[in-house]
């Protein structure tokens, strides 16, 4: 089953975030920890690290678009998997 990418709260009570850009293209695979994507906010620009192995199946999210905590903005999954399912 397809995980999916969500915003991770960063602090400051559950803020927006600005998706600066994925590190990883669509079809790559990624490792728990790897670093992932850049997320900004106010105060900060942070690398965020997967948090499952696997393909980067697919990116929905837009860069320069904020996006809420809890937000997907990808899947991660098994080679070949459809995001979600």
């Amino acid at each position: 089953m397809a995980t999916p990418v969500t915003v991770p709260s960063l602090g400051e009570e559950d803020a927006p975030a600005v998706l600066i850009r994925f590190l990883v293209e669509p079809g790559q695979a990624v490792h728990r920890g790897d670093p992932l994507y850049e997320l900004d906010t106010d105060k900060v620009t942070q690398e965020v690290e997967a948090e499952a192995d696997g393909v980067l199946l697919e990116v929905v999210g837009t860069p320069g678009v904020e996006y809420p905590p809890g937000a997907t903005i990808a899947w991660i999954g098994a080679e070949g998997e459809t995001p979600g399912a």
